[in-house]
C-alpha cells in the first residue's frame, strides 16, 4: 500500500464515462498517486460545491476527461472552470485534459495541450500522464544565463501604480440581456445578463473577479461557478435568469467585487512598495559609485 504519494489528482468526468474514470483512478493509484474521485469521496449530506471546491484547493493536478458527455454536462464544466481559475491564479493546480474520441475541446481548455486517449489501452494513457506529472513535479533546470556581456539594455516601462477608486457595480445593461433558446435542452431557459461597472478594469482585476465569483466568500446552493467573465466595463453572467440575479447572484457578485477590490489594492500596494524599493536601491548604488569616483585620484 502506498502511503507517500507522488502527487494528488482530482478526476473530473461525466458519469457516462465512469468506467474509464475508475480505470484511470486504479492505474494512477498503482503509480503512487492519491486520486480524488467523487464516487469514493462524497457522502450523503455533503455540499457538492464546497467539497469539490475544497478538493480542488488541495490537489496538485486535475485530470479532465473531455467527452461528448462531459462537454454537455453543466457540472463538469463548472469543475473545469474552478480548476482553470486555480491554475490561472497560480494556486498550485495544473489541469491535464484527456480527450476521448474526436470530442471538440471546450472554450476554457482551447489553449491547453491535451492527450487523446485510446479507451482500449488505458495503460498507455496512465503511463503518459505519469510521465508528464513527474515532469511537472521535477521540472528540468532553468537555462543558465548567457555568457555574452554588455548586451543591449532593455528599457523598463514605467507603470502607473497610483491607487484608483475601487470599481463598483453600477447597474445592468438591459440592452445586453440575451434571449433564452427554450429548445427543451438542459439549460435552454438560461441567458446572459451583463452588469455595468464604474470603469473598465485591467486584466489583473478581471482575472481576480472571475476567481472570486467561482469561489466567493459566501454562496447559496443556487450559485453557478464558471459563468462569470469580464468584458470591457461589464461583468457578464453567461447562463442565469433575472429571477436568479434578484434572489441570489447580485448579493454574491457584490461580495466578489468587494473581495476583488481588496485583493487588487493589496497587490498594487505590494507592487508600488517593490518599485520604490528597487528605485531606492538604484539611487543608493549610483550614489555609492559616485562617491568612489569622486575619491579616485589619477594624478
Amino acid at each position: 500500500m502506498v502511503t507517500d504519494y507522488i502527487a494528488s489528482v482530482f478526476l473530473s468526468y461525466s458519469h457516462a464515462d465512469k468506467g474509464l474514470a475508475i480505470a484511470l483512478r486504479d492505474g494512477l493509484s498503482k503509480h503512487g498517486c492519491r486520486v480524488w474521485i467523487d464516487e469514493g469521496e462524497l457522502k450523503i449530506g455533503d455540499s457538492l460545491i464546497r467539497r469539490i471546491g475544497e478538493a480542488l484547493d488541495q490537489v496538485d493536478f486535475v485530470v479532465a476527461l473531455i467527452s461528448e458527455a462531459s462537454v454537455s454536462s453543466e457540472w463538469c464544466q463548472k469543475e473545469i472552470a474552478l480548476a482553470m481559475t486555480g491554475e490561472v491564479n497560480k494556486e498550485g493546480v495544473t489541469v491535464l485534459p484527456l480527450r476521448i474520441d474526436e470530442t471538440k475541446m471546450p472554450e476554457s481548455l482551447k489553449d491547453k495541450l491535451y492527450l487523446s486517449i485510446d479507451q482500449s489501452d488505458i495503460t498507455v494513457a496512465v503511463d503518459t500522464l505519469m510521465h508528464d506529472i513527474r515532469r511537472y513535479i521535477n521540472p528540468a533546470p532553468a537555462l543558465p544565463p548567457r555568457r555574452r556581456a554588455n548586451g543591449p539594455t532593455l528599457s523598463v516601462p514605467i507603470v502607473d501604480t497610483a491607487p484608483q477608486e475601487p470599481i463598483k457595480l453600477t447597474g445592468i445593461d438591459s440592452s445586453g440581456i440575451t434571449e433564452p433558446s427554450n429548445d427543451g435542452t438542459r439549460g435552454s431557459a438560461l441567458y446572459s445578463v451583463p452588469f455595468t461597472l464604474s470603469r473598465t478594469p485591467d486584466a489583473d482585476w478581471s482575472r481576480m473577479l472571475v476567481g472570486n465569483w467561482d469561489r466567493p466568500p459566501k454562496w447559496t446552493t443556487m450559485h453557478r461557478p464558471g459563468i462569470a467573465r469580464v468584458s470591457g466595463a461589464r461583468i457578464i453572467l453567461d447562463g442565469t435568469t433575472m429571477d436568479e440575479v434578484e434572489r441570489y447572484h447580485l448579493t454574491t457578485l457584490k461580495l466578489a467585487v468587494d473581495e476583488t477590490n481588496k485583493t487588487y489594492v493589496a497587490m498594487k500596494s505590494h507592487a508600488r512598495a517593490a518599485t520604490e524599493r528597487r528605485e531606492q536601491e538604484s539611487r543608493d548604488h549610483r550614489s555609492s559609485v559616485q562617491n568612489v569616483l569622486d575619491r579616485l585620484d589619477f594624478d
